[in-house]
């Protein structure tokens, strides 16, 4: 498993991946972290966010996509919403709101859709999810490894 420090959506923009992933909760929110920059940046994303149902359990295990740009009709990068959370930490609690099955759900589907797709991750779930980071680094480690079996890589992006 490849770890740099780094920006994950500069160094997208930069080309180096084809899927970048982040997590978010099922409110329709994307209000901090890695979810706002991506908001801010990349509208389109939270416009699939949106076209969800606010507060739908559901929604677990499961994932929305947007390309990077609409405008210039050309498209470097999508992005994933994947749902890994029901709910945010309210005022930056410290309790784990992250749901490892669903988040294994999720790794599961996009290794058998985009197997040879450049995927770059956050340290998703590890921060304001307050997620276990021994557990998620390891069902990253899984991932990578059947990433790249099937001719994909994995970086796993830390930011700075």
């Amino acid at each position: 498993m490849k770890i740099v420090k780094g920006n994950l959506i500069d160094l997208a923009e930069q080309g180096d991946f084809d899927i970048i992933v982040q997590g978010c909760n099922c409110h329709c929110t994307m209000g901090s972290g890695i979810a706002r920059e991506i908001r801010e940046r990349y509208p389109q994303a939270y416009s699939a966010d949106l076209a969800t149902e606010q507060g739908d359990y559901n929604k677990l295990g499961n994932y929305t996509m947007a390309p990077s740009s609409f405008n210039s009709g050309e498209s470097k990068f999508v992005i994933v919403n994947a749902y890994t959370q029901y709910n945010f930490n309210k005022n930056w609690e410290t309790r784990d709101v992250f749901e490892y099955d669903s988040f294994k759900l999720i790794l599961q589907k996009l290794a058998y859709l985009y197997p040879t797709a450049r995927f770059g991750f956050p340290m998703i779930g590890m921060g304001l999810a307050g997620g276990n980071k021994t557990r998620i680094m390891g069902m990253l480690a899984e991932f990578s490894l059947t990433i790249s079996e099937s001719g994909g890589s994995f970086t796993l992006v830390e930011f700075v």
